[in-house]
């Protein structure tokens, strides 16, 4: 697509490295969403960001992935300059952090959230080969039917092949593994621990994971303390049984000792109805 073929909407958000538009193709009418940065004066770390983000979403096929239109780069005076743009569906629902702010969630829907997120990790882990190295509320964005939901911001992903511990600081502080806080390689259990934050993050619409840890230290301080520490986050009060055994098996300061996402599908907490 060029600016011939699509016009640009108002902004409805930001990635972690770029920010994302409403767009509208000339040619059928439809909506869609472009994430760019400018390519004259964004930093060279949010250009390698957006396109490691199309390189991956280009190949991946899932209905629990956003799903990847195309990509173009654009020139665009007004914007500073020429613009690298990913298009990607538009999904008007807002993300689960949006959710989670707005009202109490039930625990029957922190299941079916959960689930989703599951099934994404599962196909990136086990089919795709990808870990997404940034899950959290703010990245999943919902779908229409209750309960379903599709994982965005592919930013940090990266190959399992390709991850090492020369990717440092990769998510965000307080959904982010220990192992990962310490500098060490994003692996599929890293994922795992992110998933066991975001539901903290359903689960809690006050605090979000780590509690008072968030509010009152500086991101350094908050990888030191995740990192070196000897904690898990706080689980909120409430949960059934069943949700306080999820987030154990996903909040394992070892690793090696968490369940993949294979197994949280069959652990009754996502497999209740």
């Amino acid at each position: 697509m060029d600016t011939r073929r699509w016009v640009r909407g108002g902004c409805v958000g930001k990635g972690s490295f770029g920010m994302v538009s409403l767009a509208l193709d000339r040619a059928n009418g439809g909506i869609f969403a472009v994430k760019s940065v400018c390519l004259n004066s964004a930093p060279p770390h949010a250009i390698a960001a957006l396109e490691n983000e199309i390189r991956l979403l280009s190949s991946l096929d899932s209905p629990h992935v956003i799903a990847y239109l195309g990509e173009d780069v654009t020139e665009e005076p007004s914007r500073g300059g020429r613009c690298r743009n990913l298009h990607l569906e538009y999904l008007p629902h807002g993300t689960l952090a949006d959710a989670a702010a707005a009202r109490k969630l039930g625990e029957h829907e922190i299941r079916d959230y959960a689930r989703s997120i599951a099934l994404a990790l599962q196909y990136l882990h086990f089919t795709a080969g990808v870990v997404h190295g940034d899950i959290k509320g703010r990245n999943v964005l919902l779908r229409s039917a209750p309960g379903m939901a599709r994982l965005s911001d592919f930013g940090s992903a990266r190959r399992l092949s390709d991850v090492s511990a020369e990717v440092r600081g990769s998510g965000t502080p307080l959904w982010m593994a220990p192992e990962v806080a310490r500098g060490e390689a994003m692996t599929r259990a890293s994922d795992v621990w992110s998933l066991g934050c975001t539901v903290i993050e359903m689960a809690d619409r006050v605090r979000r994971p780590w509690g008072e840890l968030g509010s009152r230290s500086n991101a350094s301080a908050q990888m030191y303390q995740i990192g070196f520490g000897k904690d898990v986050p706080k689980f909120p009060v409430g949960l059934s049984w069943a949700a306080r055994d999820f987030l154990d098996k996903c909040l394992k300061r070892d690793p090696t000792e968490r369940w993949s996402c294979e197994q949280l599908l069959q652990h009754s907490f996502l497999s209740t109805r």
